[in-house]
């Protein structure tokens, strides 16, 4: 298990995906992961091993895997999806290890119920989402030559190559005072206090 998941870019390049999964059967025996879904322990080590081979192939394009921090980027993916719809605004998911779990329709059922798979991820301010994969739908364009050059900014949210900016204002000055009273808070706080997650998680909520 050491080498699937903690060792560094030589162990698990020569560790085949068959070994890895022994590995992650006998660490299950012995160690907390008994307690967690073999499926999702499975499908991280594929996740983990896909992002390594495209790193070595495409080091252009693709970094190197980075380790996860508590807190931030929790999360883990279902393949073997099944849905259920419970009403208008209501549906389940089936998550190994829990059940049948209840999540908000924000989207068209059919969009849903045709997905291939599904991500539950977990945000800073505690709460769960999860996100259903399909294939984009087909949209029409008509082609019409010109190319246009955007920049993400801090001064303006978006400015093209035009000259022309857009703003995206999503606080007023009144919402934005409390924001910044806790930030400054945050700054005098001691790194990992309780104090200070429970200030970055008032942040967060106000997000």
């Amino acid at each position: 298990m050491n080498n699937a998941t903690h060792g560094d870019a030589d162990d698990h390049r020569g560790s085949p995906p068959i070994l890895k999964m022994l590995e992650l059967a006998e660490a299950r025996k012995l160690t907390w992961l008994k307690e967690g879904s073999s499926t999702i322990q499975q499908q991280a080590l594929r996740d983990l091993d896909r992002a390594f081979w495209n790193w070595w192939k495409r080091p252009d394009h693709f970094g190197h895997p980075i380790w996860r921090r508590a807190g931030i980027n929790e999360g883990f993916a279902i393949r073997d999806l099944s849905t259920r719809r419970l009403n208008r605004k209501w549906g389940q998911v089936f998550i190994s290890k829990c059940g049948w779990v209840k999540f908000r329709v924000t989207r068209e059922w059919r969009d849903i119920e045709t997905a291939s798979s599904a991500r539950v991820t977990k945000d800073r301010a505690g709460r769960w989402f999860v996100s259903f994969t399909r294939l984009a739908p087909q949209i029409e364009r008509e082609p019409t030559g010109e190319i246009v050059g955007l920049d993400m900014g801090v001064t303006h949210t978006v400015a093209t190559s035009k000259d022309k900016f857009l703003d995206m204002k999503l606080l007023t000055n009144r919402e934005r005072q409390p924001k910044r009273r806790l930030q400054r808070k945050l700054a005098r706080q001691t790194k990992g206090s309780n104090r200070r997650n429970a200030t970055k998680l008032a942040i967060s909520k106000g997000d």
